[in-house]
């Protein structure tokens, strides 16, 4: 039959998606367009999530490795004494 005619944005893009979505494909891609239809919405939302995931797992604390000298006098002045020869501070 006869199909209503409305002014909705989310029904177009059903249709479309339903009944044109090669067509609409290859503009929004010829167009550098963001596809819009629900099932393309649904999956970037998807990708985002899980590009999230990924991050959150790369950005987990990790711990360290190094020994942690305790803190003398001695070994203080040994430090400081490399560092201004290793950087020409003395003279």
């Amino acid at each position: 039959g006869k199909k209503p005619i409305v002014n909705e944005a989310t029904t177009l893009r059903c249709h479309l998606e339903a009944y044109h979505s090669g067509k609409y494909q290859k503009w929004a891609q010829e167009n550098n367009f963001e596809s819009k239809l629900p099932g393309n919405v649904k999956k970037h939302k998807a990708d985002a999530e899980h590009a999230v995931q990924t991050w959150d797992q790369d950005l987990r604390e990790k711990k360290l490795n190094k020994c942690v000298i305790k803190y003398t006098d001695k070994v203080f002045r040994k430090a400081a004494i490399e560092w201004l020869v290793a950087t020409d501070q003395v003279q």
